[in-house]
């Protein structure tokens, strides 16, 4: 039987790639309701959905849509609303996708963790960065250590500038701005390999010629480790193409990623990942297959309900990735690091 899931919030640009996956594997998932309280985001997705799933069942009243029959709960509604989502489908007795970053104030996502655990729910985060081949590549030699001792970890994720207009207007809202929106992605791989920072400096800045002065739309972070660094760059106005890249550097070897591509975007068919261990001649490129994306993170759901496995990454890391988040993103009083659960 299909895993039975419900949607609350429709809103987050990565909510129609769960559906694309939903819809191209009806043999394990299938979505039994939906809500969001914008009255025309529903309009929107409707008109978009209902192609793929035939009609739509859209609940006004949240509460009444994790009542249903349903296995667990995907949101993915607007980042100020998604841990009082969550925490509606936790309350219900249901485990929950959450989309990313986890809201913008710690004490509430820690809240939402502490109220999973005492319900013995699942939470699981939705970065999607986490299933593509080549990231997934980078983390088991890293874990392995194959690399010897990390000294340095360096990613840059920009954001094309087209789109500027419309990131002001999603994230305006934000005081990290499209650093807030974007960094967790690669902190979440920062932290799989390093753990989480002693020391964090954020470096926030407006300069682009036009918009708001006071949204962020260049911004770079340093991460202070006891044996390494780490920066992490997100800018809002990148003309260049296939410019997003992660950098790993230890001593007994280096990976890169030369182009980390998009979570939910068509990506390349090929995902390149550059290696280099101590005393080769040179470079060696792996080309690995570019796997559809999403359909990992509702089989990685989907595996944890059924008690078949620990989760890939457990609450703890997640925590730590949202403090550092909020701490790099100038959304926390004070750069100092301390771990708070």
């Amino acid at each position: 039987m299909p895993l039975r899931l419900a949607m609350l919030g429709m809103w987050h640009v990565h909510a129609d790639g769960i559906v694309r996956q939903v819809a191209e594997h009806p043999d394990e998932f299938t979505l039994v309701g939906f809500h969001d309280g914008d009255a025309a985001v529903v309009a929107n997705r409707v008109r978009e959905w209902t192609p793929r799933l035939g009609a739509l069942r859209v609940f006004d009243d949240p509460a009444a849509l994790v009542r249903e029959p349903i296995d667990g709960v995907v949101v993915e509604g607007r980042v100020s609303e998604n841990l009082g989502l969550a925490r509606l489908a936790l309350e219900a007795g249901k485990p929950v996708m959450l989309e990313k970053p986890a809201g913008v104030e710690f004490d509430e996502f820690r809240r939402l963790i502490d109220l999973a655990r005492a319900k013995n729910l699942h939470v699981q985060m939705i970065y999607l960065f986490r299933y593509m081949n080549s990231v997934r590549e980078m983390l088991k030699r890293a874990r392995t250590g194959e690399l010897g001792d990390i000294y340095h970890y360096r990613a840059r994720l920009p954001k094309d500038l087209p789109s500027y207009e419309r990131f002001v207007n999603e994230l305006a809202g934000y005081g990290g701005g499209i650093f807030f929106e974007m960094a967790g992605h690669v902190i979440d791989m920062m932290i799989a390999m390093l753990g989480a920072p002693r020391r964090v400096t954020p470096f926030l800045a407006h300069h682009h010629r036009e918009g708001p002065a006071t949204f962020i739309d260049n911004a770079v972070a340093m991460f202070e480790y006891p044996g390494a660094w780490a920066s992490i760059e997100v800018p809002a106005m990148e003309v260049a193409p296939h410019s997003r890249r992660i950098e790993v550097f230890g001593t007994e070897g280096a990976i890169v990623i030369p182009h980390l591509g998009s979570g939910h975007l068509k990506n390349r068919n090929v995902q390149p990942i550059e290696i280099y261990r101590r005393g080769d001649d040179d470079w060696q490129t792996l080309e690995l297959p570019a796997n559809p994306l999403q359909i990992s993170d509702l089989r990685e759901f989907a595996a944890v309900l059924a008690s078949n496995k620990q989760p890939d990454f457990s609450l703890e890391h997640d925590l730590s990735v949202q403090e550092t988040l909020l701490r790099a993103s100038g959304m926390w009083g004070g750069c100092e690091l301390k771990q708070s659960w």
